[in-house]
């Protein structure tokens, strides 16, 4: 009897560096939702900060509307302070959780079209989040007086900021897709346990 989970496992290094290397590939696109959506966050939240996100390929120029004092343009205008920031630093789930899909064995299209769609709306979320407090995190930590002094008029906690940073970096990418294509496929992970209860047996 063939092993369901040695199968996953062969099947999953086979399509991991392909899913990769479209995920990288395709950058410029997946993180476009991103944009909207960290945008969107930004601006709900503090309006008065925030003045949207400029994409270049896959990176995001976070625009605020805090003017560094002393600091001008090349035309002699005065500049506003803007962040630069990786979202795709926080998407590398995408890649993995593809991966794992398309690797689970006898799973329909439809439910594999259904799986990669919410994957990616999760991993979405995720790489929004992370665009969130990062940016939070610049313009407190590293951004000089005047964008310290912004952020911190907004009564938000330089604790949370940090928490929410290395939380969005280290933890979310890694660990929440994993847990979404399990719980989209218990079935598959009840009978991989069933066989190996049943091989120990």
């Amino acid at each position: 009897m063939k092993s369901p989970i040695k199968e996953l496992l062969l099947s999953a290094l086979l399509f991991l560096p392909l899913c990769f290397f479209i995920w990288f590939f395709a950058a410029a696109i997946w993180v476009v939702p991103v944009k909207w959506l960290a945008s969107l966050g930004l601006s709900w939240w503090q309006p008065d900060l925030f003045n949207g996100i400029e994409q270049q390929q896959f990176l995001f120029h976070v625009q605020t509307l805090i003017f560094p004092q002393g600091f001008v343009s090349e035309n002699a205008q005065l500049a506003v302070l803007d962040v630069t920031v990786n979202p795709m630093k926080y998407g590398y789930g995408l890649a993995v959780f593809t991966g794992l899909v398309i690797s689970v064995p006898d799973l329909k299209l439809k439910t594999r079209l259904i799986q990669l769609l919410i994957g990616f709306a999760v991993v979405t979320i995720i790489q929004a989040n992370g665009v969130f407090w990062e940016t939070c995190k610049s313009l407190l930590f590293s951004g000089g007086g005047d964008a310290f002094e912004a952020i911190n008029a907004t009564g938000i906690s330089h604790d949370l900021v940090a928490a929410m940073y290395q939380m969005s970096y280290l933890i979310f990418p890694a660990v929440v897709p994993i847990i979404v294509w399990v719980l989209l496929n218990r079935q598959f992970i009840e009978k991989i346990t069933q066989f190996n209860v049943h091989k120990m047996s």
